[in-house]
């Protein structure tokens, strides 16, 4: 047929190519669906998922969202976390040795990590302490300028505190997440004095409230040897009795600028108490953080020789001592006691560690630190004619008297001085803002006005809301 002198062409549907398959096309062709997981499954999931994966889930939905800033939610991932946690927050060198100590004899490049007992540290945040001296610091400062010569003076449900050796001394502490990169720089009362305080950490379990406990020595003549204490209440947002009027018998060990570790939310120091008749008589010092009350613990009695020593550390939930006499033992041995009551100070002898088959005879030990599990960080030093110093750490586990060192933990040079037990957490703090907004939004808090807004039915049935 031709129209408009042009001659119609017809079309021909191509035929489709053969393909030698044993299924059949329908089926290869039919689309795959998938059902919703059960909500009971998807929140035993997201229980198990780390904090920064959660963070990022916050954008799928609105009601991912809610369900991920839910207090309920928080709470119970927290709690799946903590039972499971084997880890360390710890503050450790990141470069050789060689070449990062400065003229102060301090290590230059710090790095701020998640500790196991095997394999390699996990880094949360790169510390430089070269820090320039400005006369004019802002009064609104940012995270990175308070990270430089910080140091860690605590940890509690996935919370750190942080306190600071230089410049902002006697200016600043702060409450740090690293989990979800939120944090509080908290300013210290000016009127008062704040020379050579002994930063604590404490979780008042009653009220839900984190707390800075602050143990300052008195300088005044009249109140040599004793010191007063400062509280910070998180739910408040401010210091309780800055009036000076809680004095306590207690005087930190000397150089100590954080706590010595922390049990069920009540920080503890090593010191001296005033009222003891023992002249230098070391005890444990600890701040109830609900009531705010001091309260003494006495060593445990051991008569060895006089180079005896006496090192506290916190195993197992527990108070706990390790109790060194060099030279009694051709092979030394290291007791590990565990305090049953603090109220009559009775202590138990669990383990007895060693002997410690070592290359060299060590003269007295290092703080020590504690893995959640039970291994037990020995730190020993050592000084003679022919080692000048030597500083050798083993990790032990007490049960089985087993001594092993981790050569990659080793290499970093670990701060256990400065470690506590940490997990991984969601919670978020009364004031705390985004690290790099702090100055740009001035709602620092990441909840909704109403959490159940955006959350699903199937969600608020699951949380028992």
């Amino acid at each position: 047929m031709v129209k408009n002198g042009k001659t119609k062409k017809k079309y021909h549907k191509p035929t489709k190519p053969h393909h030698h398959s044993s299924s059949p096309p329908a089926q290869q062709n039919k689309p795959i669906t998938v059902k919703t997981l059960p909500t009971d499954l998807l929140l035993e999931i997201l229980y198990r998922t780390p904090v920064k994966s959660l963070v990022r889930c916050t954008c799928v939905s609105k009601s991912w969202f809610a369900l991920i800033h839910n207090p309920t939610f928080i709470q119970m991932h927290l709690n799946f976390n903590t039972s499971r946690n084997k880890l360390l927050i710890c503050s450790i060198c990141c470069d050789d040795k060689s070449e990062m100590k400065d003229f102060n004899g301090d290590y230059s490049r710090r790095l701020i990590a998640l500790l196991g007992v095997t394999g390699p540290p996990m880094p949360i945040l790169r510390v430089d302490r070269h820090f320039t001296d400005r006369p004019n610091y802002p009064k609104k400062i940012n995270f990175p300028d308070f990270a430089k010569r910080m140091c860690i003076s605590g940890s509690i449900n996935g919370i750190v505190c942080l306190a600071h050796y230089a410049e902002m001394s006697e200016r600043f502490v702060a409450l740090w997440n690293p989990g979800t990169n939120y944090w509080n720089p908290i300013d210290l009362v000016k009127t008062k004095s704040w020379d050579n305080t002994s930063f604590g950490f404490g979780f008042d379990a009653v009220k839900s409230d984190y707390k800075i406990i602050c143990i300052v020595p008195e300088s005044r003549l009249k109140n040599f040897g004793r010191s007063r204490v400062e509280i910070y209440s998180s739910n408040q947002g401010s210091w309780e009795n800055v009036d000076g009027k809680r004095i306590i018998p207690f005087w930190p060990e000397q150089g100590l600028r954080h706590c010595n570790f922390i049990i069920n939310g009540v920080p503890y120091w090593m010191g001296v108490d005033v009222q003891e008749k023992a002249v230098k008589s070391t005890v444990l010092g600890r701040i109830d953080p609900l009531t705010g009350f001091y309260k003494k613990v006495m060593y445990p009695t051991y008569v060895k020789n006089k180079c005896t020593a006496a090192y506290p550390v916190k195993w197992k939930d527990s108070v706990a001592i390790l109790i060194h006499s060099p030279g009694e033992y051709p092979n030394q041995i290291i007791d590990l006691y565990v305090l049953l009551n603090e109220n009559t100070s009775e202590w138990t002898k669990m383990y007895s560690i060693g002997p410690l088959n070592f290359d060299h005879v060590f003269e007295r030990l290092q703080i020590p630190q504690a893995f959640s599990t039970g291994e037990i960080v020995l730190e020993t030093w050592t000084q003679s004619k022919d080692i000048v110093q030597s500083v050798d750490r083993y990790i032990c586990d007490p049960k089985t008297d087993l001594v092993f060192c981790n050569k990659e933990i080793e290499a970093l040079n670990p701060a256990w001085y400065e470690s506590y037990s940490h997990v991984e957490s969601l919670v978020w703090v009364k004031g705390m803002v985004q690290i790099g907004k702090e100055h740009k939004d001035k709602k620092t808090s990441p909840k909704m006005k109403n959490w159940t807004e955006f959350l699903s039915k199937e969600f608020e049935s699951a949380l028992h809301l």
